[in-house]
């Protein structure tokens, strides 16, 4: 485990497993990619998590040269044209 987890509690430490290991497989398959377009986790509701949020997303793209993080409004759009 990093130094840096341990002050974490058990929820945000296997969150941060998660990313370590998703961050693995982004970049084992997108070694190649010039531009890699992720959809951005939503931010923690309370604002006492805002530093492990920031981590999770620094631990998500580290190793990646471009990486364009997407994040919607939570609601499914549809444009008709007529």
């Amino acid at each position: 485990m990093k130094p840096e987890w341990e002050n974490l509690n058990q929820s945000n430490v296997r969150r941060m497993h998660t990313a370590l290991r998703l961050n693995e497989v982004i970049i084992k398959k997108s070694s190649e990619a010039k531009l890699v377009l992720l959809n951005m986790p939503g931010p923690p509701k309370n604002r006492t998590g805002d530093e492990n949020y920031m981590e999770f997303l620094e631990v998500l793209t580290d190793g990646l040269n471009r990486v364009l993080l997407v994040r919607g409004g939570g609601r499914e759009v549809i444009t008709i044209y007529s």
